[in-house]
């Protein structure tokens, strides 16, 4: 899995060509499904396109799905891109003596 709950990160896939390029927080894990499982959220029944794990994500902006914008919706871990702060590389000099 590439994203963690709590990370930030960009939709680089979606059924709805709009939802490309949002920034999105990943909420919580759903589960794992394979492509056609059907999940309920409060009496909809949710059907998903690929096999993969499924995570709730929240954008400010909105979300938009088959039934207009929504600040909520699921997605497959491999359609999300985490956006995390680059650890700090520590450079080591390294002195090579010449034995030719």
């Amino acid at each position: 899995m590439k994203c963690q709950q709590g990370d930030m990160a960009k939709i680089i896939h979606s059924l709805r060509p709009e939802n490309i390029g949002k920034i999105v927080l990943v909420e919580s894990f759903i589960d794992r499904l394979k492509a056609g499982d059907t999940f309920d959220f409060r009496g909809v029944v949710c059907r998903v396109p690929i096999t993969d794990g499924y995570w709730w994500i929240g954008a400010e902006d909105g979300l938009s799905n088959m039934l207009g914008n929504t600040p909520k919706a699921y997605i497959p871990d491999s359609w999300l891109e985490p956006i995390r702060p680059k650890k700090q590389q520590l450079k080591q000099k390294t002195t090579v003596k010449d034995t030719a």
